[in-house]
Order: C-alpha cells, then sequence, then structure tokens
C-alpha cells in the first residue's frame, strides 16, 4: 500500500508537473539537460497549482461537489497533456538531443564536486525523510486537515464547518477567506486521486516530495548565483540545509515553517514562490532589452500564490510591483513595467473581491 500510495503522489508532484514544465522549456529555451529538468518540475508545479486555483474558485462559488471539481480537473490536465505531447513533437522532433545527453561527459567531474554533490543530496533527503516518517501536529491541524476530511468524506467544497463538521454557506467565519485560497481544496481533490486520508497525505507523503522541489529549486538558485559551477551550487545547498536543520529556535522561523509545516499553504508560499519570484526577476533582469518571455510564468505563478494562502494573494503583487518599477526605471521601459504589473492582476482581483465582500 505505501508504494502504490507513493507511486500515486510521486505521479501528482514529480511526473505531470515535469510534462507541464516542458512546455515552458521549450517557449523558454533552456539549454542543458540538467537545467530543462529542474525547470521544467519548479514551473510545471507552479502551472499545475494555478490550475487548480482557475477551476476551484468558481466551483466553489457555485457550490459543486469534490467529485465534479475532480473530474474537471482530470479532464483538464489529459487535455492539456496530450497539447503538449504534440507540440513538443511537433515543434521540437524529440525531447532530449544527443548533444544534451553528451554535454555531462565532456567535463569530468572533480573530486570535491562528487563529495560536495553527495552530501548536498544526503543532507536534502535527511530533511524530506524526517517529516515523512515522523508525524508533526499543530494547531492548524484543526482547521486545514478537518476541511481536507469534510471534503473527501462529504464530496462537498467548503460547506462544512472546520470545528463543527456542520453545514453552512461559504462565506461564513473561518471558511470565507479560503475561499480565494482553495489550499485544503486542491490537497482534497489530490487525496480524492489518490486515494490516500487527507491527514496521511498532508502529514506523510506531500512534505516529502515538498521539501526535494524546494531543494531543486534552491538549486537553480545556486547554479544563477555561482554562474553554473556545480561545486559551489552543492556547497550552496548544504549551507541552506545546516541553516535549515539547526535553525529551530521558535516555531515561528523559516526553517519551522519549511521543514515541519511545509503542507500548508502559507509555507510553501514561504519557501517555494517568493524564492521562485526571485529567480524569474533574475531572469527577467538578464533578458535585458530582449524578448520578456521570462515574464510569462509570472502570469502563472500570480494564480498559484492565490491558490496557497492570502500571505500569497498580498505578497506576490507586492513584490511584482516593486521588481516592475525597478525594472521598468533601469531599462527606460515602460512596457517591460507594464508587462510585470499586469502579472500581479489575478492576484489584486481575489484580493478586491475578499476585501470588498461580495
Amino acid at each position: 500500500m505505501i508504494y502504490k500510495n507513493l507511486l500515486y503522489t510521486g505521479m501528482l508532484f514529480v511526473v505531470l508537473p515535469v510534462w507541464f514544465g516542458l512546455l515552458w522549456v521549450w517557449y523558454l529555451k533552456i539549454e542543458g539537460t540538467v537545467r530543462k529538468l529542474c525547470n521544467a518540475w519548479v514551473l510545471g508545479l507552479a502551472s499545475m497549482f494555478a490550475s487548480g486555483q482557475i477551476l476551484l474558485v468558481p466551483m466553489i462559488l457555485g457550490k459543486r461537489t469534490l467529485t465534479e471539481a475532480v473530474t474537471l480537473w482530470k479532464i483538464f490536465l489529459v487535455i492539456v497533456s496530450i497539447v503538449i505531447m504534440v507540440i513538443l513533437i511537433r515543434r521540437c522532433g524529440i525531447l532530449v538531443t544527443v548533444e544534451n545527453k553528451l554535454e555531462n561527459k565532456k567535463k569530468k567531474a572533480g573530486a570535491w564536486k562528487i563529495i560536495f554533490g553527495i552530501l548536498a543530496a544526503a543532507l536534502i533527503l535527511l530533511q524530506a525523510w524526517i517529516p515523512y516518517h515522523y508525524q508533526h501536529i499543530d494547531d492548524d491541524d484543526a482547521r486545514y486537515v478537518s476541511e481536507e476530511v469534510s471534503a473527501v468524506v462529504h464530496d462537498t467544497l467548503l460547506v462544512d464547518d472546520p470545528i463543527t463538521d456542520e453545514y453552512m454557506y461559504w462565506d461564513v467565519g473561518e471558511v470565507r477567506k479560503d475561499v480565494t485560497s482553495p489550499w485544503t481544496m486542491y490537497v482534497a481533490m489530490c487525496c480524492k486521486i489518490t486515494g490516500i486520508a487527507p491527514a496521511v497525505f498532508s502529514h506523510t507523503f506531500f512534505p516529502f516530495f515538498m521539501i526535494i522541489i524546494c531543494y531543486v529549486l534552491y538549486g537553480m538558485i545556486g547554479n544563477v548565483l555561482f554562474r553554473g559551477d556545480a561545486e559551489k551550487t552543492a556547497l550552496f545547498l548544504i549551507v541552506l540545509s545546516v541553516f535549515h536543520i539547526w535553525n529551530f529556535t521558535s516555531t515561528h522561523t523559516l526553517s519551522a515553517m519549511f521543514l515541519l509545516r511545509i503542507w500548508q499553504g502559507k509555507a510553501i508560499v514561504a519557501g517555494f514562490i517568493l524564492p521562485l519570484l526571485m529567480y524569474l526577476f533574475y531572469q527577467i533582469f538578464m533578458s535585458e532589452k530582449q524578448s520578456m518571455k521570462w515574464a510569462a510564468p509570472l502570469y502563472a505563478l500570480s494564480f498559484a500564490a492565490a491558490l496557497l494562502s492570502g500571505m500569497g494573494i498580498i505578497m506576490a503583487p507586492v513584490m511584482m510591483g516593486l521588481y516592475g518599477l525597478l525594472d521598468g526605471i533601469y531599462h527606460r521601459n515602460l512596457k517591460r513595467m507594464l508587462c510585470i504589473w499586469i502579472a500581479a492582476l489575478p492576484c489584486a482581483v481575489y484580493m478586491i473581491y475578499y476585501t470588498a465582500g461580495i
């Protein structure tokens, strides 16, 4: 049973995201096998989060069932997967060229590079294994997991009181703020598909994959900071792992949120969405006056941030707005600034909807 659950979760958080992300790899013309795979995984996962947000909010407002939401999501995933396959076959012919396969064989890996790489991988897997093997419980379980359980058991979308489990309308009490950030319903859809109990999925299987994905993103950032130096990037991941493991000074530090509560939307915003924004900002900046293709993922990321938490709805547009202003001033290009600002509109719409009490 455990291998079956790992397989299903791996399909949702590894195989499908990578497949979705291949479209970004082709569009952004990313080079290098490792860079292609990492960017595909990270950008693909963000795109899947975005698809969940676009689907779930109207389904919740329409008082539809979880089964209906899952059915529509499956149809969407199948259609998009087929479209991606057709595009990649027509435009690329094959996904990985011989040159890409052989590129890493041109240079022999140094001893320190191998040592640092193995040590970094060991520390990352250790961090992923601990929340998978042990259970952490905090007060947020009283609402987040109960919403997921109610959705799966009653086949509903945010119409059950998370405390008493009684029927209630979506715009009452604790549930209202989750309408614009329905992360718990996204998890409920994953549980419905995999057949894993929500508490087990959130505390066991999901953290294992999410921690690894976050470190893949950090590795991408390290690769950019150190200009492709694999040895320095591995050392960067080691230092980051040490900070995470030994920085549990309170329950509110980034380390605590990252290692113990990564299954919560606000923790994913801090550990995944915000670093990904910084990575994309750098890529946009380095494109200078060339094509603004790297701004395209910001539009998907805006929906993904909204799905996860109210923190994402607030912080993502603030960061996009500030960077857009700086980028526009630096390059003296109003179109670049507007292109980045427009990407923040989805979060702005969700924020206005929630605060206006419509």
